[in-house]
């Protein structure tokens, strides 16, 4: 459902909670249309309109119902809306926390629902991150690179970093890999025997017992790595060298831009960000090529942020560490189900349902 219009319902479920939060856009209309002879206590209204919000096992209905209607003698006919939701299981018996959200027609409860095969397994950050992502993956992008034109300029003025032919490009898995892969890669070659890959991992004393990176997965002049929000470079293939500050900040000669960081055990590697850097593949951008737009980047960015540092809050910094936003996720939940209510037909006969 992309809009909310009259009648709207809407269902979320939070994995780990027990009950699941129900929201019915309810009219005025509705309940004045249906008040007929019946008295009406206006000290109770709020609590009278609450009883006309039914639920139950598989559907959720606005309306006085029929026999009610009968027994409070009422001479005009109130229409009845409802919406069926056949793979839900609701319990009726579980509502509670009953209000108007929005204190006048925004109806919202507590329920216990459970799901027919629906999972309610919640997404880490990095499934969210890599299901954005998905149009076109890191490693297909690198290899389809292969012999192309590559170029890395400033975004803000379009002033060149690199721009060279016969350059290939690698992906990494992560952002801070290279700042956390020594650990794995002494591990690998030292401690797990080589089982994993004997070829690759052969035991040879190469200084990666002494906690530093493997040169094999060095940035050279040939070979650039990219992650999704990064390319390191070896600082032999930079233009301009003089970009690089105190062997920690890198920023633009013309416009004086931010465009990334050196890394910190190895100060031969620096990290350019796609946000303030245009890696370009045969004249398309980066981003581009792999994001919808820049927002989906931004997004990524966050959740993969958030699944690095393993915690739900998120300080944006600049590059001399000052604090500048506070991003705050919530916990993700599942739309279980989204529709309109209809005007039930007859009786016996319901109308209108629930997407799934």
């Amino acid at each position: 459902m992309s809009e909310w219009h009259t009648h709207s319902i809407f269902l979320e479920v939070k994995p780990r909670a027990e009950l699941a939060s129900l929201f019915v856009d309810c009219p005025p209309d509705d309940f004045e249309n249906g008040s007929g002879d019946a008295e009406h206590d206006e000290n109770n209204k709020e609590n009278e309109s609450l009883n006309l919000v039914r639920v139950s096992e598989h559907g959720v209905e606005i309306g006085v119902p029929h026999d009610i209607a009968q027994s409070l003698h009422m001479q005009q006919k109130s229409p009845r809306y409802r919406a069926n939701i056949s793979n839900l299981i609701l319990y009726p018996q579980s509502l509670c926390a009953t209000s108007w959200a929005d204190n006048h027609r925004l109806f919202m409860c507590k329920l216990h629902v459970e799901a027919d095969g629906l999972p309610l397994v919640p997404k880490t950050f990095h499934r969210l991150a890599s299901d954005i992502s998905d149009t076109r993956t890191l490693q297909e992008y690198c290899k389809d690179s292969a012999g192309a034109s590559i170029s890395l300029s400033c975004t803000q003025c379009g002033r060149p970093i690199v721009e060279t032919r016969g350059v290939t490009l690698a992906c990494m898995p992560s952002d801070d890999w290279l700042e956390t892969s020594p650990s794995a890669d002494y591990y690998c070659r030292d401690s797990c025997g080589a089982g994993c890959d004997p070829e690759r991992h052969s035991k040879k004393r190469d200084g990666t017992e002494s906690g530093q990176m493997h040169s094999d997965w060095f940035p050279t002049t040939k070979r650039y790595l990219v992650s999704h929000s990064y390319t390191a470079v070896n600082k032999e293939s930079l233009s301009e060298p003089s970009i690089c500050h105190d062997d920690r900040f890198l920023t633009c000669n013309g416009c004086h831009a931010e465009l990334g960081t050196v890394v910190k055990n190895c100060n031969q590697i620096v990290f350019f960000h796609h946000a303030v850097c245009t890696l370009t593949v045969n004249s398309k951008p980066f981003l581009k090529a792999r994001f919808p737009d820049t927002s989906v980047f931004f997004a990524h960015l966050v959740l993969s942020s958030c699944e690095a540092q393993s915690s739900l809050k998120l300080v944006v910094r600049s590059l001399d560490k000052t604090p500048h936003i506070l991003i705050w996720l919530l916990d993700s939940y599942i739309v279980a189900a989204t529709g309109e209510l209809h005007v039930e037909q007859g009786e016996e006969e319901e109308s209108g349902c629930c997407k799934i």
